[in-house]
This record gives C-alpha cells, structure tokens and sequence, in this order.
C-alpha cells in the first residue's frame, strides 16, 4: 500500500461488515485513523480490537441526527480531526414487486439510506468547511442507476443518494470539500443475502 492516508482521519457508517469492512480495512492499510460507525457493538468493537490503536468503534443510529453529530465530534476527539467521511451504512428490503408491496419499510430505509446519508455528509461538510476541506464518499448501489423490477424503495433511495451527491457536490466545493458517491453492484455480503 501507498500509504496515501497517512495523517488523516476518516469515519466509515456501517463499517462492522460487508462492504464498509473492506473500506475500513483499506483505510487502515493506507495509513488512516478510522472511526467504525455501526449499530452492531458487538462486530464493530471486535474488529476495532483486531485492527488496532489506530481505529475506534462508535455505536451509531445514522437516522438519528444528534447520534451522527455525536460521532464526528468523537472522531474529532480521539484523533484530531475529520478528512474523510464515508456514508456507508445502509439496509435492504424485500423483493416484493410494486403491485403487491405495501411500502412497510419506506420510512426504515429512507430514514437510513437517505437520511442517514444526508445528515452525514452535512454534519461532516461542516467540521471540514472550517478546517480546510475533506473527501465525502456516499455508498450507493447499481439499482439506483438501472431500472429493474422489484426494490422500489431501495432502488428509489439509492437513486436519491446519487442526486444529493451531485448536488451537495456543487454546494460545497468552494469549502475545498470533494463529495463522490461510488455505485457497487451485487456484492456478496449479509445486506444481499438478506433479501427474500
């Protein structure tokens, strides 16, 4: 590895497993300080352990403002700042098609997979608009770039995600912050096998 992320400090949502694991992970070996945030205590604080001094767990609801803002200041106080934010958290949903889903989760997955994203990427934008800038990363998916049947909530909030990105990205570049969203397609992890 290059250890192109020496000195800097990131929070990666959703970072116990799956796919924010592996940008944990990588982080780690590029030479970063990482806050895991996750609802999961248990994973987060496991692989905080096994990764080491450089790497904290937070347990955080990303659906819950006052949580994330309390995660920023915690990475901000353990290592001194915040250089990269990546809103990866996110849930799943079942495969039910249109006509016979009764949108029982539209306001869980919104609340996660929009929101969570939402609040995220402002709350670090604004610790970084006053300290030099950042690099934002949103998680989003394949569906919310190609149609297909069935997922309509999720496909919906992905497709959000990558708007907001877009727009956020306009919105705060004059603060000398980056905001990208990154689009992953079937990954094998506990989110994907998790639909029915």
């Amino acid at each position: 590895m290059s250890a192109q992320l020496a000195g800097k400090v990131a929070i990666v949502t959703g970072g116990a497993g799956g796919i924010g694991r592996g940008i944990v992970e990588c982080f780690v070996e590029e030479g970063a300080e990482v806050v895991i945030a996750d609802l999961d205590a248990e994973r987060g604080e496991a692989l905080a352990k096994e990764l080491g001094a450089s790497v904290e767990f937070k347990q955080t609801d990303v659906g819950d403002a006052d949580q994330v803002q309390e995660m920023v200041d915690f990475a901000v106080e353990r290592f001194g700042g915040l250089h990269v934010m990546c809103n990866n958290a996110g849930i799943g949903g079942r495969r039910d098609r249109f006509l016979d889903d009764e949108l029982n989760d539209f306001e869980a997955m919104m609340r996660v997979n929009v929101f969570g994203v939402m609040v995220g990427t402002q709350r670090a934008a604004r610790h970084m608009a006053k300290h030099g800038g950042g690099s934002i990363i949103n998680t989003t998916s394949i569906g919310g770039i190609n149609a297909g049947g069935g997922l309509m909530t999720y496909r919906a909030g992905k497709a959000a995600v990558i708007h907001l990105t877009r727009c956020v990205a306009i919105d705060v570049a004059e603060h000398g912050i980056r905001v990208n969203c990154v689009a992953p397609a079937h990954i094998p992890t506990d989110l994907n096998a998790s639909y029915d």
